[in-house]
């Protein structure tokens, strides 16, 4: 793993990165050892769980036991707390996967065919030695790790949903990675927008700023990979009025005086068209390719996540 930063998600002191390889080597997957060990229940659970385990189902190891791999040699972590594994392991089962699995054949069909052969569970962000954090991250659709799972508390909707860095933005952010370095990106969309920032995104690019690009979050500006992936983890894991509130609707610029604020107001409604017109262009490209409802993916995820917070956990 020694070009792993360049894989990884980048929180600085004032902005959050979910930065991904882009290798288009997205197929290979996990071989199973011929001894798998199976002694303690975290194990049991995630590799011989009556045939419903990741493992049994979708062929993937879930690494939850500390490997100096996993992180560079420069950098900081914490490994996770082995009674949170199985916790996880629900969160990913029941806010990722099966609303996926659960909207139709289509969705089904994607998670059975991309659902990734590695996962790697961290207790912490990783930290490097500049300062700055990891957030989470894929490795060319084959691995992907989820970072702070220590934190883990289920009636907490900023941990698990915060578009800039909650673990249910960054799963859904990655899977969409995966998407697209396997099937490729919707035809036009990386028209939509006049431009994107490349790694200027993070010289003081704020949410206006990136949404008068046509983005609605300032890592999106990166290219048009991280648009496409910001736009459909938000999409999932806001709530739909928030959502079109923020990128959607267009706001009355009438009643404003000043003139810097009416052209403020008129940038920020441009760009919610561009947004509207990726949004349009995402949603049908999911249809067409996989005859997957991403609203009633959504719907899904936000049904389920309104339920885990109030009860603050899981269901079995």
């Amino acid at each position: 793993m020694k070009n792993i930063i360049k894989y990884f998600a980048i929180i600085t002191l004032a902005m959050v990165n979910i930065q991904c390889n882009t290798s288009d080597d997205s197929n290979s997957k996990y071989v199973q050892p011929d001894t798998p060990d199976l002694s303690h229940p975290n194990d049991q659970y995630l590799y011989d769980n009556n045939g419903e385990s990741l493992f049994e189902v979708y062929k993937t190891a879930t690494r939850w036991r500390w490997n100096d791999n996993f992180i560079d040699p420069s950098q900081r972590a914490t490994p996770v707390y082995s009674d949170l594994v199985v916790p996880s392991t629900k969160l990913v089962n029941h806010l990722w996967i099966e609303p996926y699995s659960t909207s139709g054949e289509g969705g089904e069909q994607l998670i059975a065919d991309l659902f990734p052969a590695e996962l790697v569970y961290i207790g912490s962000y990783i930290y490097n030695d500049d300062g700055s954090r990891l957030l989470g991250y894929a490795e060319a659709g084959a691995r992907v790790t989820l970072l702070n799972l220590n934190s883990l508390d289920f009636s907490n909707r900023t941990w698990l949903a915060n578009p800039g860095g909650g673990i249910l933005a960054t799963v859904h952010h990655e899977f969409s990675h995966i998407v697209h370095q396997t099937y490729g990106m919707p035809i036009g969309f990386s028209s939509i927008s006049e431009k994107y920032l490349g790694q200027n995104w993070s010289n003081g690019v704020s949410r206006d700023d990136a949404i008068k690009l046509g983005m609605v979050r300032n890592y999106g500006t990166l290219n048009e990979f991280e648009d496409f992936c910001e736009i459909i983890s938000h999409l999932v894991v806001v709530d739909e009025a928030t959502f079109a509130e923020d990128f959607i609707t267009q706001q009355d610029c009438s009643s404003l005086t000043d003139e810097d604020e009416i052209i403020n107001c008129r940038e920020l409604n441009e760009g919610r068209l561009k947004i509207k017109q990726k949004v349009d262009l995402v949603l049908d490209y999911y249809k067409t390719n996989f005859d997957i409802d991403l609203l009633k993916v959504r719907d899904i995820v936000q049904e389920r996540l309104n339920n885990v917070v109030e009860t603050g956990e899981i269901p079995d």
